[in-house]
């Protein structure tokens, strides 16, 4: 996905999708013409699903829907978030169960490859009946009736970028307005690659960890893969096989003295980090299977049509909560990581690397690291708990997926900064204690890159930041196997 979205990989519907469009589409055609009832057919929407209408006219007004629903509201979502939902958009109406035309679904794929990105506003999705607002503005953009662009490097209408492209207007058939804006296509979108960059930012955050471990001279006994043998979590293992790997070398372990380390430094490995990544699986088991579901209503089996709520977010929600839970958490570690560093008894130093009393050295950087652990827990709040019905009381229970979702982009920001944060402390304790002369290779190597960006930094802020453009950098250098089954 992130090879379409970001890196604008081609795109290609094989035989086998187009042997399904066309199936789904015969059997509609065929309900349709022996006066079975479907809902968004020969029905109203949402409260108004008991009024009966001529198919005729609901494809004759398939506009004129798409417009009363393409609301929403904010900065526009990210372009890769846009060709994402596209991309899964296209691939759930292409399984054969929407009884839309190939027409459609190669619109969606025209505009991937031709690069023509839809403006979207990032906010107006309950997560139920679809993401509704969100794949409204898209739809529209794909006729050509209305609707901003990105093309060619330039905002456009999307007629004007349909015509530049050398694409003709789309009008749409029964049913295929519906199937374009109800499905859970812009929560999943989300959801992918904010699960794809917290997998990043973990690999990120251990590299630096391990560092941390050296600098501390904290105990290697917690840390082994014998010793998490004992728990039955893979993560826990999976985690505690990678730290080991990374100070297996190390001559600054073992060597502080102390009976016990702190508890963030401890527990890293075993129950902290195994278990984010415990969850980073469990979510992403969750979106992938969500991304290759049909996610439509109602949808055709067979030769019968059924009302379904495959259009709902929950899965998508609890995945995208777990994981802001989970990181912020992450997030507590860290900053606890960072003030233990700041502490004599830990780096081995001085409390706060200060080189006189009227200065504070590092302090401030902790100051930083709990301001954004606040932040992080103040996202953390659930967002499938936080219920609104809408459309009467015919949609009473919505998921809030796209919130959830949204939201773990804001938190891996934040998770993010405070990789850097932390790199940057450890990196000053390491540079106060011979410069990691003692360290792993690994370590050492981990060192190496951080110092690479801070030189020639004038500030605490200023190297902190350039750290932030060192995420890939160390995210490189950990193999962190991953297992969403």
């Amino acid at each position: 996905m992130g090879g379409v979205s970001r890196n604008y990989d081609k795109v290609i519907v094989n035989s086998n999708a187009l042997s399904a469009i066309d199936r789904s589409r015969r059997i509609l055609e065929e309900l349709i013409h022996g006066d079975v009832r479907i809902y968004g057919v020969n029905t109203g929407l949402g409260d108004l699903y008991n009024v009966t209408v001529n198919p005729e006219d609901v494809a004759k007004y398939s506009l004129e829907m798409l417009i009363d629903h393409s609301t929403g509201v904010g900065d526009y979502a990210p372009d890769d978030w846009v060709r994402a939902t596209m991309l899964i958009r296209a691939h759930q109406l292409s399984l054969g169960y929407s009884g839309v035309r190939d027409i459609v679904v190669n619109r969606l794929v025209d505009f991937l490859n031709m690069r023509i990105t839809p403006l979207v506003p990032r906010y107006g999705s309950v997560g139920a009946s679809g993401d509704l607002a969100p794949l409204a503005h898209i739809a529209l953009a794909l006729l050509g009736r209305g609707g901003m662009v990105r093309y060619q490097g330039k905002i456009m209408s999307s007629a004007e970028a349909l015509k530049l492209a050398g694409l003709d207007e789309l009008r749409l058939s029964y049913k295929e307005a519906l199937s374009l804006i109800n499905g859970t296509s812009y929560s999943t979108a989300v959801a992918s690659l904010g699960i794809w960059d917290t997998y990043r930012l973990l690999r990120a955050a251990i590299a630096v960890m391990a560092l941390m471990i050296e600098v501390s001279r904290a105990s290697t006994a917690p840390l082994g893969i014998e010793v998490n043998t004992t728990k039955l979590h893979k993560g826990e293992l999976e985690v505690a096989r990678v730290i080991s790997e990374l100070i297996i070398d190390s001559k600054n372990v073992n060597t502080s003295g102390r009976t016990q380390d702190p508890y963030s430094i401890r527990c890293i490995p075993p129950q902290v980090l195994g278990s984010v990544l415990d969850a980073l699986n469990w979510a992403l088991h969750n979106v992938l299977n969500e991304a290759n579901s049909v996610s439509d209503n109602p949808i055709i089996i067979n030769n019968s049509v059924y009302s379904t709520c495959h259009f709902h977010g929950q899965y998508i929600a609890f995945s995208t909560d777990l994981l802001n839970m989970s990181l912020a958490v992450l997030g507590n570690l860290i900053d606890r990581q960072i003030a233990q560093l700041l502490r004599k008894e830990i780096n081995g130093v001085s409390n706060y690397l200060a080189s006189g009393p009227w200065r504070v050295g590092l302090m401030l950087t902790q100051y930083t690291a709990a301001a954004l652990s606040a932040r992080l827990r103040e996202l953390s709040t659930p967002s499938t708990v936080q219920n609104i019905p809408t459309s009467g009381f015919q949609e009473d229970v919505n998921s809030m997926s796209a919130n959830s979702a949204i939201k773990l982009h804001e938190v891996n920001s934040l998770i993010a900064q405070l990789i850097a944060i932390l790199a940057y402390d450890a990196y000053v304790v390491a540079s106060a204690n011979n410069a990691c002369e003692n360290c792993g290779k690994a370590t050492a190597h981990i060192y190496g890159i951080i110092s690479k960006y801070v030189a020639g930094t004038q500030s605490h802020s200023e190297a902190i930041t350039r750290l932030m453009g060192a995420i890939d950098e160390l995210s490189s250098l950990v193999s962190l196997r991953i297992n969403p089954s």
